[in-house]
């Protein structure tokens, strides 16, 4: 419960992984596979849909 306090489940772009990084290195290799995005939602933390549109938006802006 503490993890989930501190934020473990953060949307992407709200926690500390370095997304834009992350995309940088792939494309720096030619990668083109898929890419796996995760996202729970615990009770409390709001609507999964909300956080599933939220979490595109995202990867949408960084170029996905």
């Amino acid at each position: 419960f503490e993890a989930v306090r501190q934020g473990i489940f953060c949307e992407l772009g709200k926690g500390c992984v370095d997304f834009p990084a992350v995309l940088s290195w792939l494309r720096a290799r030619a990668y083109h596979g898929y890419i796996t995005v995760e996202q729970d939602v615990l009770p409390g933390m709001g609507s999964p849909k909300a956080s599933a549109m939220r979490n595109r938006d995202y990867l949408t802006a960084l170029g996905l």
